[in-house]
C-alpha cells in the first residue's frame, strides 16, 4: 500500500490511549488520515480524541466479539479501513520459572491474542469488499533480539510475546500476500511512557488475586542507561510512518537495536558454522 500521502487513508489503532498509540494517531491525523481510536481506558481515550479530531470507542482487545464490532463501527463511521495499527500491549514483571499461569495467560491475552483478534475482522472485511490494506503491528527490540540493556529485567514472559509478534507477522504476511494485504511490525527500543502504570492497573482489572511482583531494584548505571537510548513516543511514530512509506517488514526505531541483532545472528552463525562437526 502507498503511505506516500495520508489524506486519503483511513487508520484504526488499538491501545491508542497514549504513549506509542496516541503518538501513531497524531502522527497520521497530522498528515490528514481519517482516525479511529479504541482503548481499554475509555475515560482517558474520551478526554483524549477530541484533541486530535479523532472517533474513539474503548474496546478490551482480548474479547474477540468486542474488537469485531469495534471493526465494524470504525469502518462504518470512518469509511473503509486501510490501515490497522494493532499496538495495545502490557508488560509484567517477575522470575519466568515463578511466573503463574494466570499472569502468562493474561500478558499472552493483550500482546499475542489481542493482535490477531483484531487483525481477524479486519482482514475479513478487506476479503468481503476485494479491497488492499496493511497491518501495522507493535512488537519491540525485543522481537528480534534480548537487548543488553534489559538483561537486569525480569522480563522474560514480556519477551516470548514479543517473539511471538514477529513470528505472527511473519506468518500473516505469507497468508495475506494474495490479498493485497500488506503486514509490518514495529520494534521499538526504550521510550517513555505509562506502559508499567497501564499494565499494573489493567492486570487488577483482570487478575486482583494474583499479587504483582515487585519492580527490581535497578543499579544507577543501568537507568543511566535506560535513560540514554530512550526516544519519544513521537519519534517512534515519525519512523514507523516512514518505515511504512519504504515498504519495510520489520521497522525497528532505536540505533542501538543493530547491536544486539548482530549479537544475535553471532550466536546463530557459529551454531551453523559448527553444523558439520555436530553431525
Amino acid at each position: 500500500m502507498d503511505f506516500s500521502k495520508l489524506d486519503d487513508k483511513r487508520v484504526l489503532i488499538t491501545g491508542s490511549a497514549g504513549g506509542i498509540g496516541l503518538a501513531l494517531a497524531r502522527a497520521f491525523h497530522s498528515g490528514g488520515a481519517r482516525v479511529f481510536l479504541t482503548d481499554v481506558a475509555g475515560e482517558k481515550l474520551a478526554r483524549i480524541a477530541p484533541q486530535i479530531g479523532a472517533v474513539a470507542a474503548a474496546c478490551d482487545v482480548t474479547q474477540p466479539d468486542a474488537i469485531a464490532e469495534i471493526v465494524d463501527r470504525a469502518w462504518r463511521e470512518i469509511g473503509p479501513i486501510d490501515l490497522l495499527c494493532a499496538n495495545a500491549g502490557v508488560v509484567t514483571q517477575g522470575p519466568l520459572l515463578e511466573a503463574r499461569r494466570e499472569e502468562l495467560d493474561w500478558i499472552f491475552d493483550v500482546n499475542v491474542w489481542g493482535i490477531l483478534n483484531a487483525c481477524r475482522p479486519y482482514v475479513r472485511m478487506l476479503r468481503e469488499s476485494g479491497r488492499e490494506g496493511h497491518i501495522l503491528m507493535t512488537g519491540s527490540e525485543t522481537s528480534l533480539s534480548y537487548p543488553a540493556f534489559t538483561r537486569e529485567l525480569p522480563i522474560a514472559a514480556y519477551l516470548m510475546t514479543k517473539h511471538c509478534v514477529l513470528a505472527m507477522a511473519e506468518g500473516l504476511r505469507a497468508e495475506l500476500a494474495r490479498d493485497r494485504i500488506g503486514v509490518s511490525v514495529l520494534c521499538p527500543g526504550p521510550v517513555p511512557t505509562d506502559l508499567a502504570a497501564n499494565s499494573g492497573s489493567a492486570r487488577r482489572n483482570r487478575a486482583a488475586d494474583a499479587p504483582p511482583a515487585p519492580a527490581p531494584e535497578l543499579s544507577p548505571e543501568m537507568l543511566r542507561s535506560m535513560a540514554s537510548l530512550q526516544r519519544s513516543a513521537d519519534e517512534v511514530a515519525a519512523t514507523a510512518l516512514a518505515g511504512l512509506r519504504r515498504g519495510l517488514f520489520v521497522i525497528p526505531t532505536h540505533p542501538h537495536t543493530r547491536g544486539d541483532v548482530a549479537q544475535r545472528h553471532a550466536e546463530i552463525e557459529r551454531g551453523l558454522d559448527a553444523l558439520g562437526s555436530l553431525a
